[in-house]
């Protein structure tokens, strides 16, 4: 079940970096610290809709999708993001909100 939930985690994340071009205007180009915003974002939501609030496991999950993920950040690197991008992903309460309201 846990593993169920880290892909869904991981396949998000991966739809999401393929939404970054897409959207409106003011935007600039995302930096790696963005990247793994979202990445820390999405974790720690998913975290806490799979019923797990605590803050090692939320570490611990973090670290291995980065390290997952590293490959990818190039791809997301340099993509278009909205200039609110990081008040965005703090307020946004589901990977969801933060598919459709933060990175569009």
């Amino acid at each position: 079940m846990r593993a169920a939930r880290k892909g869904r985690g991981v396949a998000a994340l991966l739809a999401l970096i393929g939404l970054v071009p897409f959207g409106g205007c003011h935007k600039r180009p995302a930096t790696r610290d963005d990247c793994l915003a979202v990445i820390d974002r999405l974790v720690a939501l998913e975290l806490v809709e799979s019923g797990f609030r605590d803050p090692v496991v939320q570490g611990r999950w973090t670290e291995e999708l980065r390290q997952r993920l590293a490959p990818h950040l190039g791809r997301c690197q340099g993509r278009r993001v909205p200039e609110d991008l990081r008040p965005c992903l703090a307020s946004a309460r589901t990977a969801e909100e933060v598919e459709h309201r933060c990175l569009r």
